[in-house]
């Protein structure tokens, strides 16, 4: 049958390239198809890996504003508290968490890094009875995503971490502790008003970072990132005057699909008045983006799948026309005592060997049309996150002035991470190159459309008798 089918390939080499054009092609975008669906699965993966694990609970000032009857103040005295927090910090999806107390102070002992609107003469008068430090509290500064997306850099010594609960260990910046001349191991002081009593709060420096990248420097004193102290979330606490009261819980999920679960479970399993306080789920970028990726992937499968149907069609209806011009020598073949299932074999051997070269071919070809949609993968996702970077992300109500500070440069270094992410192409996560699953899944489409494109018009044909065969004139 082999011979048989090479030397029918080798009288019909019309047919024969024109069969091997067609599957080649098919190949080639059913390769692409494939890649597609390879690059959206890494890319989601990626994201899913680098962003938006964190829910955020703290007071909903905008809820409460909404809800307040005309003319009737907020209250203020609506706090977070660690009891709440605490409340969610064991469920299901919670991987890590940090409490956070956001607050402010002055010193005696050091200075704030003076900037050029500091010295303004166009300052309000009132700028001059501002405060010179944020004191940022934290249970652990390990999740902190300035640190985390390396916008800030730690030079010297180390981060807080729980093990420095109750201590008076702080971590400042590097321009702040060069004009104070501190370094790692020294002490300073600072004081703040609580209840009209004056609170000292010694601290004692054990690291100092360095901001990499940020645009907020430049603002006055405690706005200034530079200006910024990390201390135990026990500082905190004693420079507001409170042991139970937080700014906000940040919880860091397993997964950020599970955000949404997340929050159904808090507000099923907890206490927590909803409608004072709420989750925030800053999964919003990898949602956007997953959300894309989902579209292309949906896509992708569909692609396929109408490559193989119309490529099946196309095949069957070659074959059927050339299987009518083969009536005569099927209905010889059927004379002779030749069964149909060896001119059925013999058809698609012819097909099978023109298949098995295409396919080889579409291996090389099918590398440089993975690669150009992964390219084009990566341009439409960096589109989205500079279309998505230039919104921007709304700081919560219910922050201070340097809280929205650090979420507008958490945001922004998200977004430029994800844009160099997506950008590179020596990124290996981000490689599209054809896998050994493609390669099967490539075989298996392509073995399919030749069985289906040789077994539908060879069916037609073999119905008939050999007698009604050889009585039909061939051409």
């Amino acid at each position: 049958m082999i011979k048989n089918a090479l030397l029918s390939l080798k009288k019909n080499i019309g047919k024969t390239i024109l069969l091997f054009v067609i599957i080649v092609v098919i190949t080639n975008l059913v390769i692409a198809g494939l890649s597609i669906q390879s690059a959206t699965k890494k890319s989601m993966d990626q994201i899913r890996s680098s962003l938006g694990n964190d829910v955020t609970l703290s007071v909903d000032f905008r809820n409460m504003m909404k809800n307040r009857k005309p003319s009737e103040a907020v209250s203020n005295e609506t706090s977070l508290t660690t009891t709440m927090a605490d409340s969610l910090k064991d469920l299901k999806y919670v991987k890590n968490y940090n409490y956070q107390i956001s607050t402010s102070a002055n010193s005696n002992s050091i200075s704030a890094v003076e900037t050029a609107s500091d010295n303004s003469n166009n300052q309000p008068e009132q700028a001059s009875n501002q405060v010179d430090f944020t004191i940022s509290a934290n249970t652990t500064m390990k999740y902190l995503d300035s640190f985390t997306n390396n916008n800030y850099k730690l030079t010297k010594g180390r981060l807080l971490t729980t093990k420095d609960q109750n201590t008076n260990n702080c971590v400042i910046e590097t321009n702040l502790a060069s004009d104070n001349d501190l370094s790692v191991g020294d002490t300073f002081t600072i004081t703040t008003t609580v209840n009209d009593e004056t609170i000292t709060q010694e601290l004692t420096i054990v690291g100092i970072y360095e901001i990499q990248s940020t645009n907020e420097i430049g603002s006055a004193h405690f706005n200034n990132p530079v200006n910024t102290i990390y201390t135990d979330l026990s500082i905190g606490q004693t420079l507001t005057g409170s042991s139970e009261n937080i700014t906000s819980a940040i919880y860091y999920l397993d997964d950020p699909e599970n955000a949404e679960a997340f929050v159904e479970l808090a507000k099923k399993k907890s206490d927590i008045d909803f409608d004072t306080f709420s989750l925030d789920a800053n999964n919003r970028l990898y949602q956007q983006n997953a959300s894309s990726l989902e579209s292309m992937q949906s896509f992708a499968k569909m692609f396929v799948w109408i490559v193989v149907i119309a490529g099946s069609a196309i095949l069957c209806l070659i074959l059927a026309l050339t299987i009518r011009n083969r009536y005569y020598e099927i209905g010889v073949l059927l004379s002779l005592g030749q069964s149909k299932v060896k001119i059925i074999a013999q058809q698609l051997i012819e097909v099978g060997l023109i298949a098995v070269v295409a396919f080889v071919i579409s291996l090389g070809t099918g590398q440089l049309t993975s690669h150009y949609m992964g390219n084009m993968l990566e341009s439409s996702s960096a589109s989205n996150v500079m279309q998505m970077g230039q919104k921007g992300d709304q700081p919560n109500e219910n922050q201070n002035q340097s809280d929205s500070n650090q979420q507008k440069n958490n945001t922004q270094t998200k977004e430029n991470f994800l844009g160099n992410m997506m950008q590179g192409p020596s990124n290996q996560e981000l490689d599209v190159s054809i896998t050994g699953e493609n390669i099967i899944q490539l075989a298996g489409v392509t073995a399919a459309i030749c069985i289906v494109s040789i077994a539908v018009p060879a069916a037609y044909v073999l119905r008939l008798t050999p007698r009604q065969i050889l009585s039909r004139k061939e051409g």
